[in-house]
């Protein structure tokens, strides 16, 4: 009765006909040639093109292939761009950049068509886009290219929500959690490398051209790993995300060791204690959510790398680098970025929170730098780079959506039902990504498709329990029936 109430129903002719695949493949491929032949002049934008007509027609093939292929398009990107930019030089604004936010709204545009979204969902999404709208006029008077490109990157973040509706609530099923677990492992055996071996040419090449000088620990040093992202904090999350996903393994295989422990390292050289504060605090969070149920499998692993750190500090410059990383997130009041957080806190919100429509959106984080520098082009909290953009009456629509989503995300941990240890996952790394929003702008670029992709999960399975049960989803006190 409840899958009726869903309405997730595909429409007549929806469903992919055999041979799909390879029409879309042979047009597709026809279409890259000649769009080859046209862009000579520019082959990242060629090989965009090419990207995303792929990732469309695994996901016309197959949809799990094309999500993980969409996945694959936000992690390696990055690196790709480094190889290309080798080659015929870097690019600015790289339209190789597009397309990763490009098939992400593709991909959502095909899942809108084929399936009904129920009002009720639709209205937790909407205000939470709607947040970002709030931004977008004044950000096109101040500049018009910065306040598209963040309003095309935020709203592809939301996209990702309707990706996740229709994921299935099996913990072995579950799309993102395979992409973490198996793709993860390689990208971290990249980073590693990255500290222990010389830096590929494409990777020291695109350092010394974007003049990225937090890559380096000090002068001399070793360097804080990015493998083929664009920065350690991008790779931190990402590898975060991962180690919580092997806590759901419980058959502990030598291959699932080994994984755990490349992600783990890897985590480790990128030098971003805020991603270790957020497992600290996701951990906690899971802890509780199971009635203490997985202490012993949480507390257990968190030792067990303490432990590691600890014995390999003697004889490793690195393992020691990171144990002194990890003593200075407890001293506030020593540490320069800590004091140098707090300062951009205290000058930047009393002028964010004074305009009620914000500064427009493109006026902090990446986007920023198509209209030039800005001071908080990397902002060191999220919260205040979204408020900074869309004011205090975005920032409150947006954090609604969002509460509306941890609570539900909450609820369905809590529930004694099947699929409860996916349920437990997503709400941890929901925390996670929630927790590192003091960090950086967790709500753009993979990192944002990832969030909204969970939101829509746990949206998802939130509507079914409480249509099962014959109630609405209640937002706030009020309680919105179709």
């Amino acid at each position: 009765m409840a899958e009726l109430i869903w309405r997730l129903r595909t429409r007549p002719g929806a469903a992919g006909r055999q041979g799909d695949l390879w029409w879309i493949l042979v047009v597709g491929g026809g279409a890259a040639v000649v769009l080859g032949w046209a862009l000579t002049l520019s082959l990242q934008a060629a090989c965009a093109f090419v990207l995303v007509v792929v990732v469309l027609a695994l996901y016309q093939h197959d949809r799990s292939w094309g999500i993980a292929a969409l996945f694959a398009l936000w992690f390696l990107v990055p690196g790709l761009r480094r190889i290309l930019g080798t080659i015929t030089g870097y690019v600015d604004n790289d339209p190789l950049s597009l397309a990763p936010f490009l098939a992400t709204g593709a991909v959502a545009a095909l899942e809108l068509v084929r399936f009904h979204i129920p009002s009720r969902i639709r209205v937790v999404l909407l205000v939470a886009a709607a947040g970002f709208v709030v931004g977008l006029p004044i950000g096109l008077v101040a500049g018009p290219r910065s306040a598209v490109y963040a309003f095309v990157a935020y709203l592809a973040g939301v996209a990702g929500a309707v990706l996740g509706l229709r994921e299935s609530g099996s913990l072995q099923d579950s799309i993102l959690r395979r992409v973490l677990l198996f793709g993860m492992p390689p990208i971290a055996v990249y980073a590693i490398l990255q500290n222990v071996l010389p830096l590929p040419s494409w990777d020291q090449a695109w350092i010394d051209a974007s003049g990225f000088d937090s890559i380096g620990i000090q002068e001399g040093g070793d360097i804080r790993v990015f493998a083929t992202l664009n920065s350690p904090g991008t790779l931190a999350a990402l590898l975060g995300l991962s180690l919580l996903c092997y806590l759901t393994i419980h058959r502990a295989r030598l291959v699932t060791i080994a994984g755990a422990a490349l992600v783990a390292v890897a985590l480790s050289l990128t030098f971003v204690r805020s991603a270790w504060v957020a497992l600290i605090v996701a951990g906690l969070a899971h802890v509780i959510a199971s009635n203490g149920r997985s202490a012993r499998l949480v507390l257990g692993t968190g030792a067990v790398i303490v432990a590691a750190t600890l014995a390999l500090a003697p004889v490793s410059s690195t393992a020691n680098d990171v144990l002194e990383r990890f003593k200075s997130i407890t001293d506030f009041r020593g540490d320069t970025s800590s004091n140098e957080r707090r300062a951009t806190l205290r000058e930047t919100l009393p002028t964010a929170a004074q305009a009620p429509l914000g500064h427009g959106l493109g006026t902090a984080g990446e986007a920023s730098k198509l209209s030039g520098d800005s001071f908080l082009r990397a902002p060191d909290n999220g919260y205040l780079g979204l408020m900074y953009q869309v004011g205090p009456i975005g920032f409150l629509l947006v954090m609604a959506g969002v509460g509306i989503i941890t609570a539900a995300a909450w609820n369905g941990a809590r529930a004694r039902a099947p699929g409860q240890e996916l349920r437990l996952l997503l709400f941890a790394m929901l925390v996670y990504l929630l927790v590192l929003l003091t960090a950086g702008d967790e709500f753009y670029g993979s990192h944002g498709v990832i969030f909204w992709f969970i939101a829509g999960q746990v949206l998802a399975y939130d509507f079914r329990r409480r249509a099962a049960s014959g109630r609405g989803l209640v937002l706030g006190w009020r309680s919105v029936s179709r």
